[in-house]
């Protein structure tokens, strides 16, 4: 009998629940029996140095890969092994650092492909389908934008697509993979501000893998910190950032210069 989640066992608040998981690519673990619950309704952080198995953490918690061992709980229901198709009609959405758009499709049409995924046409004329779709643009501030095409825009407006779209699928649950890589320090702050807003107004659980630390702690309820495949420290955003431990492998002294 498999070990019943946090969640199985009456944490309604766990939305999901990484248990012992360890992916290995040969002789190199990447994820090392690595264990954490995630909050329903919080911004979860992930950081860590290069290497750190962070990237393959959110791969096999999103069905992009296998893991060699351990179990995750999604709300309630082991899905390891489920294929990204599946997890996403579980709930479960995903973006990632390098824009996964259909470039040439307008922005519109980029938000309703990811609606086709989730609640599809409810009505007779798809009336739930196209609402959904305009109040994502209007949320995300895509709304002016909604006939450009999608690979002429600018990299910010494309990781907007891309999360817009992921949306549109009704998750309850998003991974973002760096989403404010490649962006300008004014870009920076409007994606952090969108992100915020979202996750208010939508009521959704968030988590994110982020190299710029200072906005991380902004947007985050808690971070984890990884280094080598394992969790070194997981806590709210003052007290990681204190960590001698986190300090010595990942921030360096003169973060706080």
């Amino acid at each position: 009998m498999p070990t019943p989640s946090p969640t199985q066992m009456g944490s309604a608040s766990v939305i999901l629940s990484v248990q012992n998981v360890t992916k290995t690519f040969g002789t190199l673990a990447a994820v090392a029996n690595m264990s954490f619950d995630v909050e329903r309704g919080e911004i979860f952080g992930i950081a860590g140095p290069n290497g750190a198995g962070k990237s393959t953490l959110l791969n096999v918690c999103t069905g992009m890969l296998p893991l060699d061992s351990g179990e995750i709980f999604f709300n309630g229901d082991r899905v390891d092994g489920y294929s990204p198709h599946r997890l996403c009609h579980s709930g479960l959405a995903r973006t990632f650092q390098i824009p996964q758009i259909f470039t040439s499709m307008s922005i519109h049409d980029n938000v309703d492909t990811g609606a086709m995924f989730g609640i599809g046409s409810q009505s007779p004329d798809g009336r739930a389908k196209k609402e959904l779709v305009e109040d994502i643009l209007d949320m995300t501030g895509l709304a002016p934008k909604r006939d450009v095409q999608a690979g002429k825009v600018d990299l910010l407006t494309r990781k907007m697509t891309m999360l817009a779209a992921a949306l549109a699928t009704r998750p309850k649950l998003v991974f973002m993979d760096e989403p404010l890589a490649g962006l300008t320090s004014d870009e920076i702050d409007q994606m952090v501000e969108l992100i915020l807003r979202l996750k208010q107004r939508l009521n959704i659980t968030i988590m994110l893998i982020e190299h710029k630390v200072r906005a991380l702690s902004e947007l985050s309820d808690r971070i984890m910190i990884a280094h080598q495949g394992q969790r070194i420290c997981l806590d709210v955003p003052e007290k990681v950032l204190r960590d001698e431990l986190v300090v010595e492998v990942y921030l360096g002294s003169e973060f706080f210069a």
